[in-house]
């Protein structure tokens, strides 16, 4: 890929996609004040590498060094700078374009190492200009973001996976057979989706008025559901469920749910187990968890795991003669830990 002022390089990714192309507003451009056609990329390779930032700090301490570097500033509801605006003049071999650095990811639930060095860096910065952002504002417009050069092939090298059929993908009996269990089981407050997969799941959620945050290791699923217009761009996270309180603060959510998880077997019910425990970590105290398994032993290891960290609950049949989709539940609540 061709460099831009001063070394910077820009993104990898699809090199059959022109990633020049605006056909939309992001929230960070509005964030920017900026139009639709205009160049913008985040150093990091995915919503979870923001957590280390080992690009960009690389990078910034090479800015910091330069006085032609043109830098602005992103400042919270705290006026913290949370975000770093590099721009790069058009040069013979490429546009002009943006690159943006941030330790808002890094510095929650609370400040790691880089997020400190990040803070550090831009004190000692000249900034031009500051925009103003929430952090939910602009935690949104990142995850918005990565959910759009996701789906644009722009996160994933050389990808050539077609875009399947909706029909394909989608079965309206399953989405008919999990509403019935989401009116029997009313969900509340802020929710966390885990093992989200291409958004199956949260379709019948969405129809129901709820607004998830999705999350699933596999960035291709995820993929598939954002170009469907299944998942939400502003509420869909590629993210590993085995380091959920890296990211959330415990007692964030309301609810978690977690539809057809599997395949759990007992060689690999380790990192089920993990997963269980980071997901009651970061509910609320008699915050409710939902999940659907296709086998009866699958539940039982995800029940165990539950019920030694703090959940009360129950395991419900619900299978029919079909015999696939969450035909076994568990619904139970958070503890609240008694008083000493």
């Amino acid at each position: 890929m061709p460099a831009g002022i001063r070394g910077f390089p820009l993104p990898k990714g699809n090199r059959d996609a022109d990633i020049r192309v605006r056909l939309f507003t992001m929230l960070i451009h509005d964030i920017l004040g900026l139009e639709a056609d205009e160049n913008i990329y985040f150093v990091e390779e995915s919503y979870a590498s923001l957590k280390n930032n080992t690009l960009s700090l690389q990078y910034l301490e090479n800015i910091q060094k330069d006085p032609e570097a043109l830098i602005s500033g992103i400042k919270d509801e705290n006026n913290n700078i949370t975000g770093l605006v590099l721009f790069n003049p058009e040069t013979d071999d490429t546009e002009k374009f943006r690159a943006i650095f941030t330790n808002l990811v890094s510095s929650k639930p609370v400040p790691n190492e880089s997020s400190r060095r990040f803070s550090s860096i831009a004190k000692n910065l000249k900034l031009n200009k500051l925009f103003n952002a929430t952090s939910t504002e602009f935690n949104n417009a990142i995850i918005e973001y990565y959910s759009f050069q996701l789906v644009n092939r722009q996160l994933c090298e050389n990808c050539h996976i077609k875009k399947e059929p909706y029909e394909m993908v989608y079965i309206e009996s399953r989405n008919a057979k999990l509403k019935g269990l989401l009116e029997k089981y009313r969900l509340k407050g802020d929710i966390l989706e885990i093992c989200c997969g291409n958004g199956m799941s949260t379709l019948p959620l969405h129809r129901m008025g709820y607004n998830p945050l999705a999350t699933d290791y596999d960035k291709c699923q995820i993929c598939q559901g954002l170009e469907h217009n299944v998942l939400d761009p502003k509420r869909t996270i590629v993210l590993d469920a085995t380091r959920l309180s890296e990211f959330f603060a415990e007692n964030t959510f309301d609810t978690v749910v977690g539809f057809m998880l599997g395949t759990i077997y007992p060689f690999n019910k380790a990192i089920w187990e993990k997963m269980m425990v980071e997901a009651v970590r970061v509910m609320k105290p008699e915050g409710m968890i939902l999940l659907t398994v296709n086998k009866k032993e699958e539940m039982e290891i995800l029940k165990v795991a539950l019920e030694k960290n703090r959940i009360t609950g129950e395991l419900i049949d619900n299978t029919d003669e079909k015999g696939i989709y969450d035909q076994w539940v568990y619904v139970g609540n958070k503890e609240i830990y008694a008083a000493r």
